[in-house]
């Protein structure tokens, strides 16, 4: 039989190993943006995104619905201060501030706000969503690297829909993220309910760093569930682009995966857009099974976090 927690309130709370299903998918990233016009340009340029064409405005905010690859983006625009949207550009610049899961009903929203209750996590943000709608933000990053949200939206009032997926649209294949300590953050998200951590230390070659040889090295951490692969990163030789984005952004989201067929040509296609390679390398041993290469491409201007090229031997 399950353990549960039930509440005065009348709130039946699973324990916090008890986590509920649909965290196995992203539905959508919030990503805080300077100029929502400037990045939906840049992103278009590479001709792997669609937009709705006319940017929407809210309370303190310019928010556009996007879709790059097979996943929902929505670029945020802070126009002042009063918004965790801001707070967020105000520590960290511009970058992917939130993952957002899609729970089947308002019912299931309101359970998850008193697990995470019971588990000490405070509410960032949210609203309700029309009568069957709920819509919250996670106040997770300080010790989690980024915020968990989920919503409920069967009525349409609150987050519209993204345009349809493109034909052959690449997949995004995983959210990385950089942190000083692997273990600490493993031990968080574990205390809530979620996948402990696996840890490796990958051996590495073919480097290069922005042009030249590197020398670089990190520990990695693995969370895997569902369909999602969220990779965790504690760098420990540099120069890397994992530390400049410690230096620049601080601990957080580092870069999304994409998979790609021949990634020699999707570098150059990348770099003739204005998006070059910072960092590249290989693994496993050439031309063999467990081989493959990744190339990260510098897309800050346009967003505050760079894209992830991956490539596997097949």
């Amino acid at each position: 039989m399950r353990k549960t927690l039930v509440l005065l309130l009348g709130v039946v709370v699973p324990l916090a190993a008890e986590l509920p299903d649909f965290y196995k998918s992203v539905d959508r990233v919030f990503w805080v943006v300077d100029d929502i016009d400037r990045t939906v340009a840049g992103w278009q340029k590479l001709g792997i995104i669609d937009v709705r064409p006319n940017p929407g405005a809210g309370p303190g905010v310019r928010w556009s619905i996007a879709r790059l690859g097979d996943t929902v983006v929505d670029f945020i625009q802070p126009l002042d201060d009063k918004t965790p949207f801001a707070a967020y550009r105000k520590k960290h610049g511009q970058g992917i501030m939130a993952l957002i899961h899609h729970a089947p009903t308002k019912a299931a929203v309101e359970q998850e706000l008193a697990r995470m209750a019971n588990a000490g996590v405070a509410v960032l943000d949210g609203r309700n969503l029309g009568p069957e709608g709920r819509y919250v933000l996670f106040d997770t990053a300080e010790e989690g690297k980024y915020v968990i949200g989920v919503f409920c939206d069967p009525g349409g009032a609150g987050l519209p829909p993204a345009p349809a997926p493109k034909p052959n649209a690449k997949r995004l294949s995983q959210y990385a993220f950089v942190a000083r300590d692997l273990k600490a953050v493993s031990r968080y998200w574990e205390r809530l309910g979620f996948p402990a951590m696996d840890f490796t230390h990958p051996v590495l070659w073919d480097l290069i760093y922005h042009g030249k040889p590197g020398k670089f090295d990190a520990i990695l951490g693995w969370q895997r569930q569902g369909r999602i692969v969220y990779e965790w990163i504690q760098p420990t030789i540099g120069p890397t682009t994992y530390l400049d984005h410690l230096s620049k952004y601080g601990e957080g989201l580092h870069h999304i995966a994409l998979a790609v067929s021949d990634i020699e040509q999707e570098k150059r296609e990348w770099t003739n857009a204005g998006f070059p390679t910072s960092q590249s390398g290989a693994w496993g041993e050439r031309d063999k099974s467990g081989f493959g290469r990744f190339a990260y491409q510098d897309t800050h201007t346009i967003g505050g976090t760079e894209v992830e090229l991956l490539w596997n031997y097949r």
